[in-house]
């Protein structure tokens, strides 16, 4: 079994950084942002699941732990 962790706001900043610390540590990273459209570092590494998440919108948030679960498997082991 592999880990997986689940980052909040990872589209810069503190949340960017700690994504890229447990990538180079052989973790798998769900890594949300409001606005995922936006190109960031973390969209080069297939290590990485970036998806939409709005901590203050309950579907938002139903919609990102479905999307964790049914694609977290998928991601590659390191």
């Amino acid at each position: 079994m592999y880990n997986t962790i689940l980052i909040t706001r990872a589209s810069s900043g503190i949340g960017a950084a700690t994504a890229q610390l447990f990538l180079s540590k052989g973790w798998n990273v769900i890594a949300t942002m409001r606005k995922p459209e936006s190109k960031t570092a973390l969209t080069t590494s297939e290590h990485v699941l970036v998806t939409k998440l709005d901590v203050l919108d309950l579907s938002s948030i139903e919609n990102t732990i479905k999307e964790g679960i049914d694609n977290g498997p998928q991601l590659l082991v390191l």
